[in-house]
């Protein structure tokens, strides 16, 4: 299972990476045309802005898969390796928790934008696939923090 997590979550951190070189791509042309013509990509905002809104969440979870999240372990440096697991283990489940909320509220606001139609303004982009992209980079976080979460409860487990 935890191959088949790193697999997925580095197919979206790759995704994430392409979409970062996206956004500077546009950006950089954007510069360059209003340089020398005068007036920059029409809409370059509107790329960037869901290219890199999308790219942060895809990111998540190699980063969960990883351990690479921000850690405060200030509190926790004297606990046996068991009751670090065992906090981990809670936080991980907390952590899947939260994001799976959140990808299922994308995914009812993506439903909400494709529904209404809405679209962005100069370039009339829909905002669902955003929401949609997002809702899926989530759901997928949620599973690696699940697996994680289960990981350290086996961890914690183990005699020491």
């Amino acid at each position: 299972m935890r191959g088949a997590l790193t697999r997925l979550s580095t197919f979206f951190a790759l995704v994430a990476g392409a979409l970062l070189m996206l956004a500077v791509g546009v950006t950089t042309a954007s510069v360059l045309r209003g340089a020398v013509l005068g007036r920059p990509i029409l809409g370059d905002s509107e790329i960037v802005e869901l290219a890199l809104g999308v790219a942060v969440v895809f990111c998540m979870p190699i980063c969960e898969m990883k351990g690479a999240h921000v850690l405060v372990d200030f509190f926790t440096q004297k606990l046996p390796k068991r009751g670090i697991a065992g906090l981990d283990a809670m936080m991980r489940a907390v952590a899947a928790l939260v994001v799976a909320v959140l990808a299922w509220r994308l995914a009812i606001g993506g439903y909400n934008q494709w529904d209404r139609e809405r679209e962005s303004m100069f370039l009339q982009l829909p905002f669902w696939w955003g929401y949609a992209a997002a809702a899926i980079g989530m759901a997928v976080w949620s599973l690696c923090a699940a697996f994680i979460a289960l990981e350290s409860f086996a961890r914690m487990r183990r005699p020491a």
